[in-house]
């Protein structure tokens, strides 16, 4: 994975301050009203899918700014709000263990959080090849694959902690991009998605898929 060219891969379209910005500015202020947010994530999330699709293909031009993308960021938060439950469901033991550990001994529960964070760790990786096929495979159940995907994740470590290193930079720099005055939090969402999908699709490609 090429942590450069992920956050460079944004900028390659040459009108990408007008996309980038129309589509942060417009779909985060949509969601300043309540029933906004049942718009704007959706489209902002479905337009990262259309991005990741068209780098999948080789492709570097980013989307058209509008409203056709609320489908598909339906399907893919469906996607992942099973992969969070199923995720949540394997955290049970954990949170028990720390639950039991605790009443042991208070500072005994620290090993439980270690647990916690180790399951973390694991679960980036994991969320980035659910990500990959709903995607690109526009699969909603990927999130009942989390055990091939853990699978898939731990026969490829050098990737997966690559991208694990590669989301905390494109978080990085959003937040970054955060403290410009008035419009820079909102291009940040855009770019995030963006930088995100590309992300995602080396991560795929590494991974030895397409």
């Amino acid at each position: 994975m090429d942590i450069g060219a992920t956050i460079k891969g944004p900028f390659e379209d040459q009108d990408w301050v007008k996309k980038m910005l129309l589509m942060g500015v417009v779909n985060v202020l949509i969601c300043i009203t309540v029933i906004g947010i049942f718009v704007g994530i959706p489209n902002l999330v479905g337009w990262g899918k259309a991005y990741a699709k068209e780098r999948a293909n080789g492709g570097s031009t980013l989307p058209e700014f509008g409203f056709g993308y609320i489908g598909d960021g339906y399907k893919v938060i469906a996607g992942m709000i099973i992969f969070g439950l199923i995720a949540g469901v394997g955290a049970i033991p954990i949170v028990i263990i720390t639950m039991i550990l605790g009443k042991i001994a208070q500072p005994l529960a620290l090993v439980g959080l270690l647990l916690y964070l180790g399951y973390a760790l694991v679960l980036a990786p994991v969320s980035g090849i659910i990500m990959g096929r709903i995607y690109l495979d526009d699969d909603m159940m990927a999130g009942t694959g989390i055990v091939s995907a853990i699978m898939e994740a731990k026969g490829n470590m050098g990737a997966s902690v690559m991208y694990f290193v590669t989301v905390l930079v494109i978080g990085l720099v959003a937040g970054v991009m955060g403290f410009v005055p008035l419009v820079g939090g909102m291009f940040a969402a855009a770019f995030q998605t963006a930088a995100g999908a590309i992300a995602i699709v080396q991560f795929r490609q590494a991974l030895g898929g397409r």
